[in-house]
């Protein structure tokens, strides 16, 4: 586990799968995300097999963490493809519960991940990707040190409409000149 002031990122437990599954089937939610079709219990039980045994991909459940209140699952966010020989991962994230929204809980927990990426898992790189309509999570990436690297034209369909996808990375020397 890993604590900051607001969030402990933990590993995911079984228990945790079906707020997953309703947060993903949740329009809100989704819209910010590569789900497209709506997930069945089935189907979040195999991913949790999946990752459960995966030797190229670090999920963690995010909690918000707080001395005056008890302990919430609030999210999700992982190092996913990790490449062992070129030292490369895939950076994602979710914050479901909406009512923790907008508070620097996703940043934290992103914080907490690269840290754990960079500095335990020897990462060289890191890719992550926004869409062009969230606003508040291309932010966050811009703010933990991400550079804007593309961007794939109307490659997603959203909402009834096309939107361009945004292709970000961050360099392990980046990341070193940010926390310095």
């Amino acid at each position: 586990m890993w604590r900051g002031k607001k969030v402990l990122l933990r590993t995911i437990e079984k228990r945790d799968v079906e707020s997953f599954r309703q947060w993903l089937n949740d329009p809100e939610v989704n819209q910010f995300l590569l789900v497209h079709m709506p997930l069945t219990e089935l189907g979040e039980e195999k991913w949790f097999e999946k990752i459960s045994h995966s030797d190229s991909s670090v999920e963690m459940a995010i909690e918000s963490y707080s001395l005056n209140c008890p302990r919430q699952l609030i999210g999700n966010c992982c190092l996913d493809q990790i490449k062992w020989k070129d030292r490369v991962a895939t950076f994602g994230i979710f914050i479901g519960n909406q009512s923790f929204w907008g508070n620097g809980y996703g940043t934290e927990a992103a914080s907490l991940l690269l840290k754990y990426g960079f500095e335990q898992l020897n990462l060289h790189r890191v890719n992550s990707s926004v869409y062009d309509f969230n606003i508040r999570s291309l932010k966050m990436h811009e703010k933990l040190g991400f550079q804007i690297e593309g961007r794939r034209r109307q490659n997603i369909f959203k909402n009834g409409a096309y939107h361009d996808e945004i292709l970000l990375g961050l360099l392990q020397e980046e990341w070193q000149k940010l926390r310095n």
